[in-house]
């Protein structure tokens, strides 16, 4: 009989223990089954929100069940944010009050704070302004003291949205730019700056500064995964078409409502679908569709109700049917909606609470200085026993060993004053003997420079010369009758005779030198302008100090001025050509500009105007060539940095 009771308890232990494997029944002891479905919830709120409030709410429950307080105020956090982003403002408010009653009986600052912040936070939502600063106040000094600077950003970033609300932009932009400050420094997500910068695109919006505002708002754009943050995305949407509408761009002003619209619809908010039907209704007024813009603001008013949001949201609506009432010449029908108007707007901005921000920035400027002041002392206490401990060793190091550590001091002072003495002599031969073999090399350098430049001009230069006037004798004698290869022969001499002068220039020593190098670019230029029907202009300076330049530098220099120049003949089509020359503390300054019809850098151009050996050219010499160009014409800008070393060691390289 015993056996049998066995077997009979064992195959239901194993039949029990089969339906625990098929069907997974969640732990209710289990702490991070909690905390994973607040992560799990938290990635698909912005996608789902109602699956992911489902799973806030699950996690509510067994929060409380198991008395789990991390878990318990984690998910009243995260649930009033997202009751608040779908218009459910009194359940926020009424989860977050029944959170602090709970988080006063706890001795943890930081529940309370959290407690404070979604009820200010609901209250806000709602206009109204005041009871959200109280609670802003009471929920600040954990948050600001916290070394997350991340949380010090969210203060900043509330307080901003109401300066915003109460229209005081220039407070306003200052704690969004501290919001985006604090999330750079705690290297906060993408998202959280993508926040910061929209809050910041908002305020320029306000203040009619739209073009500031369009650039805030597409680099909150950039920012965005387009396929995750779908709640911020359609915000960023509608504040383009807002702006587009404020523009009188009403075509993509609608483009830009509809398209927001239509992502809203796949997070199934009620609270942005008000305010997109209200902001489209609006644009329909300014394009003077009042039927239109009426049978909108009705969808949006009936949403309104439904969900009981607040009086801001309330607001706009009441101003929209007044003007639609106006435009269709309902006078009766509008006064209605204006007073309704008028009443939200005094109730959300009133002295009371400008002056209770007011009190509430001192307080929080307050608190910083005194975070800042504590962290300062902290500082000062460690150096202080750290200085401490340190003169107690001294002092027994001291009391122990003082006479072996003078004898030991003395002798390695005396064996490396003596090794020192012996490397200084051995360092200053060598020296003398470098500076030596030098000085040898660079008198052969020089003399083989000038042979080489004499040569060339005793010999190749004659033989060219030589050839040219040979090749001008020819076309004398032939007249009419000369051949295109004579012509050629003559002008291939004369183009290597000028080559052959240039090279000799940059060859010659005598040349390295500064001021050689800037009067012979000035000789070329109005020798080579002369030649066209283009009008030069120069401001050319002189250096008031002699600089040596290697030869390898004067060439590469005056080839980059020389192609610039070319390029203004030959492509720009320009009447007027400048060429300035300024020799600065550190560098040479050569600028190359015409009032030519400019180009479009591309491949084509780049190779057809030598642009890339340009650059390559005084890229070798260490400096810079800039070229830009438009309409107005071209400009060329080289900066050569002069050599740093001495004339002798310019000359041996």
């Amino acid at each position: 009989m015993l056996v049998k009771k066995l077997l009979v308890l064992s195959l239901y232990l194993s039949f029990v223990s089969l339906i625990g494997y098929g069907q997974s029944v969640p732990n209710p002891t289990d702490t991070s089954y909690i905390m994973t479905l607040l992560r799990k919830a938290e990635a698909i709120e912005m996608q789902q929100p109602e699956k992911a409030l489902q799973e806030y709410q699950r996690a509510y429950t067994f929060s409380k069940k198991i008395n789990y307080t991390k878990g318990y105020f984690e998910t009243v956090k995260l649930t009033a944010y997202l009751l608040d982003m779908l218009g459910r403002h009194d359940e926020s408010y009424k989860l977050a009050a029944q959170g602090l009653q709970k988080a006063l009986r706890d001795t943890s600052e930081q529940y309370r704070s959290t407690c404070y912040f979604a009820l200010a936070q609901s209250a806000m939502w709602q206009g109204k302004n005041k009871e959200a600063i109280v609670n802003f106040k009471k929920a600040a000094p954990f948050m600001l003291a916290h070394k997350n600077r991340r949380k010090a950003a969210v203060i900043c970033q509330n307080l901003g949205l109401m300066y915003k609300e109460e229209k005081l932009y220039a407070q306003a932009l200052l704690y969004f730019n501290r919001a985006l400050k604090y999330d750079s420094i705690a290297k906060s997500s993408p998202t959280d700056l993508a926040y910061d910068y929209h809050s910041i695109a908002t305020v320029y919006i306000k203040q009619n500064r739209l073009q500031l505002g369009m650039s805030y708002l597409h680099k909150t754009r950039s920012l965005l995964d387009s396929t995750k943050e779908l709640h911020l995305l359609t915000k960023v949407y509608a504040d383009i078409a807002n702006v587009q509408k404020e523009q009188a761009r009403f075509d993509s002003s609608l483009y830009y409502y509809q398209k927001a619209l239509r992502l809203n619809r796949s997070l199934n908010n009620p609270l942005h679908e008000l305010h997109l039907l209200a902001g489209l209704a609006e644009t329909y007024n300014e394009m003077k569709q009042y039927g239109l813009a009426k049978s909108l603001l009705d969808k949006a008013y009936a949403l309104a109700k439904q969900h009981n949001v607040g009086l801001s949201e309330f607001r706009n609506i009441y101003r929209e049917y007044a003007n639609a009432n106006l435009g269709l010449g309902n006078y009766k029908g509008a006064i209605p909606w204006y007073d309704k108007y008028i009443q939200t707007k005094d109730s959300l901005s009133t002295i009371e609470a400008k002056a209770l921000l007011e009190e509430y920035e001192l307080k929080l400027r307050q608190a910083e200085a005194g975070q800042k002041l504590a962290e300062k002392q902290r500082r000062i206490d460690l150096l202080e026993q750290a200085r401490q401990r340190q003169n107690l060793w001294i002092l027994i190091a001291a009391l122990v060993g003082v006479l072996i550590i003078g004898a030991l001091a003395f002798a390695y002072l005396y064996s490396r004053q003596r090794q020192r003495t012996t490397e200084n002599a051995l360092l200053a031969a060598e020296s003398a003997h470098a500076l030596e073999v030098v000085q040898s090399e660079l008198q052969g350098q020089q003399k083989e420079r000038l042979r080489i430049s004499k040569e060339m001009h005793d010999d190749l230069g004659a033989s060219l010369t030589a050839i040219g006037l040979l090749s001008e004798v020819v076309k004398t004698r032939m007249g009419a009758a000369t051949t295109p290869e004579v012509e050629k022969i003559s002008t291939i001499s004369a183009d290597m005779v000028t080559t052959m002068n240039e090279i000799i220039w940059s060859l010659n020593t005598k040349n390295d030198n500064l001021n050689g190098l800037i009067a012979y670019i000035r000789a070329y230029a109005s020798e080579f302008i002369d030649n066209t029907n283009l009008l030069l202009h120069t401001e050319v300076n002189e250096s008031p100090q002699e600089i040596t330049i290697r030869g390898t530098d004067r060439r590469n220099v005056f080839l980059t001025v020389k192609e610039a120049l070319n390029n203004v003949v030959k492509h720009a089509q320009a009447t007027q050509v400048w060429l300035t020359i300024q020799p600065q503390t550190d560098h040479l300054l050569i600028e190359v500009r015409d009032n030519g019809h400019g180009f479009t850098p591309n491949e084509r151009t780049r190779l057809r105007n030598g642009l890339g050996n340009m650059q390559n050219r005084i890229a070798e010499s260490g400096g810079v060539c800039d070229i830009t160009s438009s309409e107005q014409g071209t400009l060329v800008k080289i900066s050569y940095p002069y050599p740093s070393v001495p004339t002798a060691k310019i000359l041996q390289t």
